[in-house]
């Protein structure tokens, strides 16, 4: 399980549910690094401060404006999602590419904008793939523990 902690900063109606809105900040794994003053990585990083991400849940009874809570997502549902977001527009690109080489004699400029151009398909596949697997309530992260800090 992957568990990230995140803060409630709303609790709101939302086509008539109310809905839990929660903040998680994300950390560069630099952040924690003894070598990022020597890694260029960690340079990069600094100039990239912490993003925060919006989530939205459904309440449960309990919850409170600046409460912290915990969220887990499963490590096979997070292995299928990264699967599916980096590697289909990466099949779309690379088959591309191999194939209208192999069917055409085209020059190498016309080659790199069809294979983005099937990269692009590839990343509009993917939305509409994801929002099919994952809109069901089993694929969404878990609302683990309440705690205040």
């Amino acid at each position: 399980m992957i568990t990230e902690t995140g803060k409630i900063i709303a609790i709101e109606q939302v086509q008539g549910e109310t809905v839990a809105r929660i903040e998680c900040i994300s950390k560069s794994a630099c952040s924690s690094c003894h070598n990022q003053t020597n890694c260029g990585v960690g340079v990069v990083s600094k100039a990239f401060s912490d993003k925060s991400q919006y989530f939205e849940f459904p309440y449960k009874e309990g919850m409170k404006v600046d409460q912290f809570i915990e969220l887990q997502i499963s490590n096979g549902d997070l292995i299928k999602s990264a699967s599916l977001i980096y590697l289909l527009p990466l099949f779309f690109f690379i088959g591309s590419a191999l194939l209208i080489k192999s069917l055409f004699h085209v020059d190498e400029a016309i080659l790199i904008v069809v294979s983005l151009l099937f990269a692009t398909l590839g990343f509009l596949i993917t939305r509409v793939v994801a929002d099919k697997l994952f809109s069901n309530k089993q694929s969404k992260p878990i609302i683990a523990t309440q705690f205040n800090k």
